[in-house]
């Protein structure tokens, strides 16, 4: 019994120990439940969904590539943009990719005011197509359903204030 437990400190001190010597102790990554949902939703294969990524460093190359003359007309938008940590866009393209998309994200399809941490901020429905925006202190989700497409925008570190910010600021937001 003593050797069992002395192989089990030994262990712990293998394992845990460097950890603690080097100052880095693991920790969460800081992803909501919406943003870890987001990622399971990712790897849905389907040919029929089109699907987008693009990382911090990504909006930071393509903000850099603007000229100064359209950076200086967006005023603080570097501001709101510096917060995203990444961008993911899911697009049905076909009878069985809305289906699984649909599935997917039927728990915000629900109109539900509160969901994973996220609060219905807007609902809109017209001429057939819903549009549901969910938002909170660190991520946006857009929704938009026309019945037989279906698209889902996920902006994980950036707020619904600063996502409502960028369309007041004249920036194009596409969706």
């Amino acid at each position: 019994m003593k050797r069992y437990i002395l192989t089990t400190l030994f262990a712990l001190v293998l394992f845990v120990g460097p950890a603690f010597a080097t100052g880095h102790i693991p920790q969460s990554d800081g992803k909501t439940e919406a943003e870890m949902y987001i990622k399971k939703v990712a790897k849905i294969k389907s040919d029929e969904i089109d699907y987008a990524y693009i990382s911090s460093s990504m909006f930071r190359q393509m903000f850099n590539m603007l000229g100064a003359d359209v950076q200086s007309e967006l005023n603080d938008v570097p501001l709101q943009l510096t917060s995203i940590r990444s961008m993911r866009q899911f697009t049905a393209t076909g009878p069985e990719g809305y289906k699984q998309l649909s599935q997917a994200m039927d728990i915000f399809l629900q109109e539900e005011e509160i969901v994973m941490g996220m609060k219905l901020m807007a609902l809109n429905r017209e001429d057939g197509t819903m549009t549901a925006i969910y938002g909170d202190s660190k991520s946006t989700l857009v929704i938009n359903d026309e019945g037989d497409e279906l698209t889902v925008v996920f902006i994980a570190g950036l707020s619904y204030d600063s996502f409502k910010a960028l369309g007041e600021n004249g920036m194009e937001i596409g969706f």
